[in-house]
């Protein structure tokens, strides 16, 4: 099955060690990963901590795909100077890591429109950008920004028109452009698409829930990315929660992956139509 899942899948639930996580990974089919986790929190790899990681993918026959960057509360790409310093020193360890480990890009989170001071913000953000850009062209590694809030198509053309493709991409979110009500908009973006985070919601709550598990129009979404610049296998972000499944980790799996074949159904069709 050409196709990834990222790493945190059950960190909010059962908790089962990284060997363990990757192991039922590559058991149920998958070949690749999107690395996710430690994207809330401010951990730094170590050097072996990169070799053990890496190690531990290689082993299970699994191929990193792309890594997710550093999200907290208190250090943000468009923080004040100490916790912007923060960030910095954060996403080039993790752009050193995604190297290490085979994958492409690191995917960041960018300022919210609606915030006060969005000029200020948004500088703060380039002097991020401006600041790991040697690291990520000397390691061929794209920064790619998501899609998080109602307006994101507004800073993704900020960033869009100061950095190349090579540079800066786009990480698409279907369950967040669900709950923002703007595929529209992000569509438009296809030609910088790098990375996807693909999961399903009914547009109330951030569920990141398989494929069909939602209100998510998958036939559009598929045929979309077919038709997109987008050459990587799809990528899952699909995370078990205890209050929406009831069962045990290997059930979700099954589940999971009887939607993830559905969708790519789809997107086979939207990809022999392309």
């Amino acid at each position: 099955m050409r196709v990834s899942i990222t790493s945190d899948m059950f960190n909010y639930s059962f908790r089962p060690s990284m060997a363990r996580k990757i192991t039922l990974f590559a058991e149920n089919g998958f070949e690749y990963l999107h690395w996710c986790d430690d994207w809330n929190n401010d951990t730094l790899y170590t050097a072996e901590d990169m070799k053990r990681y890496r190690r531990l993918v290689e082993d299970s026959g699994l191929k990193c795909l792309d890594v997710h960057g550093t999200a907290t509360t208190s250090i943000s790409i468009d923080g004040d100077d100490t916790a912007q310093r923060a960030y910095i020193r954060l996403l080039e360890n993790r752009i050193k890591f995604c190297s290490i480990l085979g994958g492409d890009s690191v995917v960041v989170h960018p300022p919210r429109y609606e915030t006060p001071r969005l000029d200020e913000r948004l500088k703060r953000s380039r002097r991020v950008l401006d600041a790991v850009r040697p690291l990520s062209e000397e390691l061929g590694i794209n920064v790619s920004v998501e899609n998080c809030h109602r307006s994101d198509e507004k800073i993704l053309e900020e960033y869009f028109s100061k950095y190349p493709p090579e540079f800066v991409g786009f990480c698409f979110d279907s369950g967040h452009a669900n709950l923002n009500g703007n595929i529209d908009e992000l569509t438009k973006f296809g030609d910088r698409l790098k990375v996807l985070h693909l999961h399903d919601n009914y547009g109330d709550r951030d569920e990141h829930q398989p494929p069909f598990h939602g209100n998510i129009d998958w036939g559009r979404v598929m045929e979309w990315i077919g038709g997109s610049s987008y050459g990587k296998p799809l990528n899952f972000e699909v995370t078990h929660y205890r209050e929406l499944f009831k069962g045990s980790m290997i059930e979700f799996m099954e589940l999971t992956v009887e939607s993830i074949n559905k969708a790519l159904e789809l997107y086979a069709r939207a990809d022999y139509l392309d």
